[in-house]
């Protein structure tokens, strides 16, 4: 049977439908506050992953303007591999053996006084059956009071 360039065109993207659907994945950043307050302080960003199919690893790469620091990482599922507290600038998180379904953790920064606005820029890698996926969620923005 000869098929016509349309048929291949939806049976291609049929494929392409059941590719992406049977590893559907998706990824946030939250921030417990919005507003910084003009003496400094602290923020805790919650970042979460969901996932079908079980991936062979997850990592989370977070952006924090240079000024800010790591205080501490925790959660649910905290990642095997993470920054030490005092960090700065991007911070770099691993799950070598991700949690079913949904790899979720913490962290709470610290940021100095005098901030206007900033903002928190996640991304995300997720390995699947050989394959790997860059989710890329909304960044977090901050303003001051």
């Amino acid at each position: 049977m000869k098929l016509t360039p349309f048929l291949r065109y939806l049976s291609a993207a049929g494929a392409l439908f059941l590719a992406t659907a049977a590893f559907a994945q998706s990824a946030a950043l939250k921030a417990d506050a919005s507003v910084l307050s003009a003496s400094g302080g602290s923020i805790q960003l919650s970042a979460s992953v969901s996932y079908d199919a079980q991936p062979g690893a997850v990592g989370w790469s977070i952006a924090l303007p240079a000024d800010w620091t790591l205080v501490s990482v925790g959660g649910a599922n905290v990642p095997e591999i993470a920054p030490e507290a005092g960090t700065t600038g991007t911070l770099e998180f691993a799950y070598t053996s991700a949690p079913a379904g949904r790899a979720e953790f913490s962290v709470i920064v610290k940021y100095p006084a005098g901030v206007k606005s900033a903002k928190a820029t996640p991304t995300v890698l997720v390995r699947t059956a050989g394959k790997l996926a860059t989710l890329n969620p909304t960044a977090v923005e901050f303003s001051s009071k």
